[in-house]
């Protein structure tokens, strides 16, 4: 894990994907707090409430959800001082959460969120969010001291309701200084090996660069390849083969991890299209990623690379899902990364299909979460460790460019207009962009261990339009989310 000195760090689970966000930010002294990012995992804004014994804002009393009374307890936590007992947590958090981040290093971890805001914690502001679903319930805490933290928290939809991801940070994160490409360079470059950053000018449809760094090299990409699948359902619907409100059936064997709104529904629940990439953008829900390339087939995925402009697609060929890379990489049982890599296309192809017939793992008992990511893969490394980066989606920032560039031009097409709405709902991954000189910012990130990638789309107030996208890859080392992604968003501010 990347050193962070005394700056504030954020903590993800190393839980494919899990939902858009999945452990807490804490002051690191040097020492780590949780397991490190994985694969599809994304930094998101924020929120938060209080119960009984914590002071709470009047003005929100009325708010009820299930996620109002999670964070309801965790502000109770807070201002009777942050100590909370491992039995209190597994009551609290599901098991994949807690697969990935313990339940002593939660208990460990809130006593250090005093040192960002000091109790009784008031409730500036409190959104409900999608009743915790698509949408994160977000709060602002007001501590006593007038500093404060900022708290997203994603619960399960059904009873009782656990915490499955959760986000604090304080609200005053800033961009490293100083914010020059030479300084960014040099950062990316003590975070991994193999870093990338494009920042272009979009100027009638054309990516034109203003700043880039190894820009021939391609980015691991991790989640952020979901844009290809969210502009292919885009073709889908404006040639009349699909529709936002056409449904599909969740089933066991499109199920990917146990995390996120679309695995926690019930076999046989019908979700719109509309639902579901709703979910693969904004949590970057993996379930509902697969159940859309199912839908799409990998062929169709496979042809928007090249109608897009991509300069190497054969790179993601066949296209995997999130489930196949999952079962490939991280689950000890065959075929493992080993196999895969010895096929040529046709032998993958097969071996991917039998992998979509089957059904993953996590899903076989109700102890299969603690089953697989308790577990080390067939090369001996546990789940938090990085692996197998050879198998994964690859793309250059200019190729993630004419990517956001070709889902605006979808987006401006009638009937496809949700598909600006749907990168908007994660505007930016809660970093602290002016948003005043940047009223629109679309955003899509990724991550597994040893990998941190984004892709962001800028709209300045004058109408002037930037990609900034990048990533950062160690096969050695896992890397801190907000670590990279803070330097890599840092590029915006070298725009005049």
């Amino acid at each position: 894990m990347a050193e962070t000195g005394d700056r504030t760090r954020c903590l993800r689970p190393v839980l494919f994907a899990i939902v858009a966000l999945a452990a807490a930010c804490g002051t690191s002294n040097g020492g780590d707090l949780a397991a490190p990012p994985s694969p599809t995992s994304e930094p998101t804004p924020t929120t938060i409430v209080a119960s009984e014994s914590s002071t709470v804002d009047a003005e929100f009393d009325d708010v009820a959800s299930p996620a109002r009374t999670q964070l309801d307890w965790i502000v109770t936590v807070l201002n009777d001082g942050a100590q909370v007992t491992d039995a209190e947590i597994d009551e609290r958090f599901s098991p994949a959460f807690l697969a990935e981040v313990p339940a002593d290093q939660l208990a460990a971890f809130f006593p250090q969120l005093l040192d960002l805001a000091g109790p009784p914690f008031t409730v500036e502001r409190f959104e409900p969010g999608d009743d915790g679903l698509l949408a994160p319930a977000t709060a602002v805490l007001l501590g006593a001291d007038g500093r404060r933290l900022s708290v997203e928290i994603v619960v399960a939809p059904a009873a009782p309701n656990l915490i499955e991801g959760l986000l604090i940070t304080p609200t005053d994160l800033e961009f490293p200084l100083p914010i020059d490409i030479a300084a960014i360079d040099e950062r990316l470059s003590q975070l991994g090996p193999q870093s990338s950053l494009g920042l272009y000018e979009v100027t009638s449809g054309d990516c034109t660069a203003v700043h880039e760094i190894r820009t021939d090299s391609p980015i691991v990409l991790g989640s952020v390849f979901k844009l290809w699948v969210l502009a292919a359902l885009g073709v889908e619907i404006d040639e009349g083969r699909a529709s936002w409100d056409e449904t599909m059936t969740v089933t066991d064997e499109l199920r990917s991890n146990p995390v996120g709104d679309i695995y926690q529904l019930e076999t046989g629940t019908e979700v719109t299209l509309k639902r579901l990439a709703e979910a693969m953008i904004s949590i970057s829900d993996n379930t509902a990623t697969d159940m859309l390339l199912d839908r799409l087939g990998r062929p169709a995925v496979e042809a928007i690379l090249k109608q897009i402009g991509v300069a190497d697609p054969a790179a993601n060929v066949p296209m995997l899902s999130t489930g196949n890379l999952f079962a490939l990489k991280y689950v000890a049982d065959p075929p493992n990364a080993s196999d895969y890599r010895a096929l040529d296309e046709d032998g993958r192809r097969a071996m991917l299909a039998d992998l979509d017939e089957a059904v993953f793992a996590w899903t076989r008992s109700e102890t299969a979460v603690e089953d697989v990511t308790g577990s080390v893969n067939v090369d001996g490394l546990t789940i938090d460790q990085p692996r197998d980066l050879d198998i994964e989606w690859f793309a250059t920032a200019e190729d993630l460019c004419r990517t956001l560039v070709h889902l605006s031009e979808l987006a401006d097409i009638p009937g496809l207009e949700p598909l600006a709405s749907i990168l908007e709902i994660n505007p930016g991954g809660g970093l602290p962009f002016d948003r005043d000189r940047w009223p629109t910012i679309r955003f899509k990130g990724g991550s597994e261990a040893g990998v941190v990638a984004g892709a962001w789309w800028f709209e300045r107030i004058d109408g002037d339009r930037y990609v900034l996208a990048g990533g950062v890859a160690n096969p050695d080392d896992a890397i801190d989310m907000v670590d990279a992604l803070l330097p890599i968003a840092s590029a915006i501010e070298l725009i005049e």
